[in-house]
């Protein structure tokens, strides 16, 4: 078909290739003429995190959510997704992540910690993007752009939006003050069940336990600091969206024209040869869900 994603072939000893890491999971390479660099992240055995990568970032065009671009990646044989860079360095931008944005603004708050980061809450999230952004204006605006990520999410039900999943574009202006705002949304791999078994896809289609698993996921974000495990990313969605529902509803505007058909034309563009029939169907019934989810809120 013709109108199948296109797959980008990185080749091994093209001048493109800016370094390869080996044994690493991921590389930056040049491809064609785009002055920005792309980075290649190698599929693991097993899962569908290439298209996972790629499904989520048309979800988020589909919804006008800034994010990386993503497209469906070889090199030597070996599958992955291609994620084209955000960060205009030749701009002076640099990318500056949630654990340091939060350490910086949030007493006590440990960047090493990974796991079971409490702190990583949304409160603390929102209390550090409103001491960086002093302006009424500009802090709502870019609250309203954070909503957004979290709508994505919800729809998708990524799990890994931990601290270092979301940052701040920053640069010096020539006026000495510091221009910045939220980065476009990126890493979206743990998403859609793409860890799933296919048996398991089935019998969740076939016992229509779809939405019930989607609601089953830990995000990396927490409702709360004293809270023992990440939020579900729909339900963060729904709680954050009836507590700031001014930063929510220009996303929920758009999630309410959506609809299966739009989805099913997202998912039916992967070849066949790298995500079967049942993941489709799995894929278009979660987004179908959760969207349906999203337009229970009210506006």
């Amino acid at each position: 078909m013709s109108d199948l994603y296109p797959v980008i072939t990185i080749r091994s000893d093209s001048k493109e290739l800016i370094e390869q890491l080996g044994s690493k999971p991921k590389f930056w390479f040049r491809f064609e003429d785009d002055t920005q660099p792309w980075l290649f992240k190698y599929t693991r055995e097993g899962t569908g995190e290439d298209w996972s990568e790629k499904i989520a970032s048309e979800v988020a065009k589909l919804i006008e959510v800034p994010a990386a671009t993503v497209e469906l990646a070889e090199f030597m044989d070996k599958r992955g997704s291609a994620s084209r860079s955000f960060v205009r360095r030749k701009e002076g931008y640099d990318l500056v992540h949630g654990d340091e944005l939060l350490a910086g603004h949030v007493i006590g708050y440990q960047r090493e910690k990974v796991f079971g980061h409490s702190d990583h809450s949304i409160e603390n999230i929102i209390e550090a993007i409103t001491k960086v952004f002093r302006d009424p204006d500009a802090r709502s605006a870019q609250l309203c752009r954070l909503s957004g990520y979290l709508v994505l999410d919800a729809l998708i039900g990524n799990t890994d939006r931990h601290h270092q999943n979301w940052g701040l574009l920053r640069r010096a202006a020539e006026t000495g003050h510091l221009e910045q705002e939220i980065a476009p949304s990126f890493d979206h791999a743990s998403s859609l069940g793409r860890n799933e078994p296919t048996s398991s896809l089935e019998r969740r289609l076939l016992e229509n336990s779809v939405l019930a698993y989607a609601r089953k996921g830990r995000g990396g974000i927490y409702l709360h600091a004293d809270d023992k495990k990440g939020a579900n990313p729909l339900d963060l969605a729904e709680q954050a969206a009836r507590r700031w529902p001014h930063f929510f509803t220009p996303w929920l505007q758009r999630v309410r024209h959506l609809d299966e058909a739009d989805f099913l034309a997202i998912v039916s563009r992967v070849p066949s040869d790298w995500m079967n029939e049942i993941q489709k169907r799995f894929c278009v019934r979660f987004l179908t869900s959760t969207c349906s989810e999203l337009k229970k809120l009210p506006l």
